[in-house]
C-alpha cells in the first residue's frame, strides 16, 4: 500500500477539513512569510447546492502574522462575533478554490464569492496570502460531497 493509499481523505467542508489546512499552512514556510503581516478572523460561508451540498457550511479561520491560530466548522457565524470577514459563495465555487482550478482573489473580484463583512481593500492588499492559502488547499487529500473531483 503506498503512503497516498493510507491517508484517509478528508470531506469538504468540514471541521476535519479547515484543521488539515491550518495543519498544512502551519507547516509551510512559505505561508509564514506569505501571512507574516496579515491578521484576520474570517469565515468562509460555503452556500448549500442542491444535490452538491445540503445544507450551507461555515469555515471559521484565524491567520495570524505567519501562524494560523483557529480552525473550526461552525453552525453559524454568530458563533464567532469577533469575525472580521464574512467570504460566501456557492459551494462549486469554493470547490474550484480549494482544487486551485479558480484564484480566490479573482473570485472576489468577479462577484463569484462576496465579501458580506470586513474590508474588500484589505483583503485584496493580500495576495500572497491567498495564492498560498490556496495552494496549500491542494495538499489536501478532499473528498466532495458531489462525488465529483
Amino acid at each position: 500500500m503506498s503512503a497516498s493509499e493510507e491517508k484517509k481523505a478528508v470531506r469538504y467542508p468540514s471541521d476535519e477539513w479547515i484543521q488539515e489546512l491550518q495543519r498544512v499552512c502551519n507547516q509551510d514556510p512559505g505561508f509564514r512569510d506569505a501571512c507574516a503581516n496579515f491578521s484576520g478572523k474570517l469565515v468562509f460561508q460555503v452556500e448549500a447546492e442542491p444535490g452538491k451540498l445540503e445544507s450551507t457550511a461555515y469555515l471559521f479561520c484565524w491567520p495570524d502574522r505567519g501562524e494560523f491560530r483557529e480552525a473550526m466548522a461552525l453552525a453559524s457565524p454568530d458563533e464567532r462575533p469577533d469575525v472580521e470577514y464574512v467570504i460566501s459563495g456557492k459551494y462549486t465555487v469554493w470547490k474550484e478554490i480549494v482544487t486551485g482550478r479558480q484564484e480566490p482573489l479573482r473570485a472576489l473580484m468577479s462577484r463569484r464569492v462576496k465579501l458580506v463583512k470586513g474590508s474588500q481593500l484589505k483583503l485584496l492588499k493580500q495576495v500572497r496570502f491567498a495564492l498560498r492559502m490556496m495552494h496549500n488547499s491542494t495538499q489536501i487529500d478532499a473528498e466532495f460531497p458531489d462525488g465529483a473531483p
